[in-house]
């Protein structure tokens, strides 16, 4: 069941809300009028019963078109158990729509509304996509519904925070190192669980105490000067060693601790973004060496090793630093302003069409279409950063099954464009079934987006096992590209053709090779220009 709308049902203001969204999925379902009113009528009937009460309700606006027939749904959960004045609602709706559900659990009873939706009416998951897109941007009839949707808005975006923010947590708590964040002013403002298990101190407690229950008092003075408003912006990275005291033993160990700035686009210092590793073991060693000669190779060996160790604690450090970018301006710089961008741009196209002259409708349409790329790359972007191999479940996957719903999920694409698909049976192998589907759908539509104009696009998929693994091969007729651009269409923001030619974030082929490597697999291709492209992908069968 596909949600597309809700509404929070708490006065009579809500109650026209609900009617209102109620009338507009029954019309974009391609039902008459009177079936629109019939299906609005059943679901105001319910819904007042709900407002009446005084508890908090909510109806959610649904498609149910996972099964041979189709129904517009309109979920009711309301916190009261069923009495009898809803009895009465309930029934005076049961007599309006095709057949309904009730469902309870404790004290919380759902009502489901079933409207059934002719059989010619094609629904997809681009068309659930246009009409969602619809409900948010639909304009409100009221300044209440401006506010109640802002309000929701909000609360959404808090949400999306909340779970972006225990994401970078668990990942940060994981990384066998001390992570933490200063602000300009040298004050910490967030430490993963390692600060606090080493050095026995909270975070408040070093910042009022300004480290110097924990940092030796011989190089407290050094250390310091990372905790003043003395460190230039203009440095890129801020390296010291320091002893730290381990609140189990009550020794002194020697860390080395790094900083680097975090800057917004304008320039300006938001953050410092640093990491505490132990290096007693190197430091220890280093005294031993300056005494003995006859160490003096290991000292080489020790060397190398503290290199190879720098520059992983780099590459994580490098890692940490994109992903709080990521997060910090995908949930409060990026979503909002492209919303607003969208949202505005469309209204002034749509209402002042003929009040505006043929350049200020270019400049307007190129503005919505350029916050239409930004939204596109950001939801890619949220994307490519929500696989991870935590989230994986691996389970017998039949890859025909994929297959065909990936084929559902581009039946537009593939008629439009009148390609040609030739897939051999697949077997079943051990997999994450999500991933697969995106997989394949990433793959099929960029043979389909890099067609040769006025040819129609053959695509090809062929499979083989060799030594345990599954090779899997498409193959398709179009533009092709030069074979010495295969090892960079896998990474991220790659593009081999200008977006005035071909749309697109660049991101698709980079999470492709993300879901493959988290399968232990290999993704390549070879090509050639104007002779089309075939992509191979090897997945373990177990």
């Amino acid at each position: 069941m596909q949600e597309i709308a809700r509404v929070t049902l708490e006065n009579e203001m809500d109650l026209i809300l609900a009617h209102k969204r109620s009338m507009k999925l029954a019309e974009l379902s391609g039902l008459s009028l009177s079936a629109q009113t019939t299906f609005a009528t059943a679901v105001s009937e319910v819904s007042r019963t709900t407002i009446e009460t005084g508890k908090k309700g909510c109806l959610v606006l649904s498609v149910e078109n996972e099964q041979r027939d189709k129904y517009i749904v309109a979920c009711l959960i309301n916190e009261n158990e069923i009495d009898a004045r809803a009895r009465e609602g309930l029934e005076n709706a049961r007599k309006l729509v095709n057949k309904y559900n009730i469902l309870t659990k404790g004290a919380q009873t759902s009502i489901e509304l079933f409207f059934y939706i002719l059989p010619p009416f094609r629904i997809d998951i681009f068309k659930l996509d246009e009409w969602r897109q619809l409900f948010r941007n639909e304009p409100p009839i009221s300044p209440y519904e401006e506010l109640k949707r802002k309000n929701e808005q909000l609360q959404d975006l808090s949400e999306k925070v909340q779970k972006s923010e225990a994401q970078y947590k668990v990942l940060t708590n994981a990384l066998p190192l001390i992570i933490f964040s200063l602000n300009p002013q040298g004050e910490l403002i967030y430490a993963n669980e390692w600060l606090t298990r080493f050095s026995g101190e909270t975070i408040e407690s070093l910042n009022n105490g300004k480290w110097k229950h924990v940092i030796h008092k011989d190089d407290y003075d050094s250390f310091s000067l990372l905790l003043k408003n003395g460190i230039t912006s203009d440095a890129v990275t801020v390296k010291t060693q320091t002893r730290i005291k381990n609140k189990k033993t009550g020794e002194y160990l020697w860390h080395q601790v790094s900083l680097s700035p975090l800057k917004n686009d304008l320039g300006e210092l938001q953050y410092w973004i640093g990491y505490i590793v132990d290096i007693h073991a190197q430091k220890v060693y280093e005294q031993t060496l300056m005494d003995n000669f006859e160490l003096k190779q290991t000292q080489e060996q020790l060397k190398d090793n503290q290199l190879m160790m720098e520059k992983y604690i780099d590459e994580l450090n490098r890692s940490n630093r994109e992903l709080t970018q990521f997060a910090f301006i995908a949930s409060h710089d990026l979503q909002e302003p492209v919303r607003k961008l969208l949202f505005y741009s469309d209204f002034l196209l749509q209402k002042y069409k003929g009040n505006i002259d043929e350049k200020g409708m270019e400049y307007l349409q190129n503005m919505h279409s350029a916050s239409q790329r930004m939204r596109n790359l950001i939801q890619d972007l949220l994307l490519f950063s929500q696989i991870h191999r935590e989230k994986m479940e691996f389970r017998a996957t039949d890859l025909n099954v994929i297959m065909n719903e990936m084929l559902q999920d581009l039946e537009i694409s593939i008629e439009e464009k009148q390609a040609r698909l030739t897939i051999d049976p697949l077997p079943t192998i051990q997999a994450d079934e999500v991933m697969m589907r995106q997989l394949f759908t990433n793959i099929i539509a960029n043979s389909l987006k890099y067609s040769k104009p006025g040819q129609s696009p053959e695509i090809k998929v062929t499979n083989r096992e060799v030594d345990g693994f599954l090779e899997i091969a498409f193959e398709d007729n179009g533009i092709g590209f030069d074979e010495k651009y295969v090892s960079q269409i896998f990474t991220l923001f790659q593009r081999l053709h200008t977006r005035e030619l071909y749309e697109g974030t660049g991101l698709g082929l980079a999470i492709c090779r993300k879901i493959v490597e988290l399968h232990n697999g290999k993704i390549s291709a070879e090509a050639k220009e104007g002779k089309g492209a075939t992509f191979y992908v090897s997945l373990p069968l177990n």
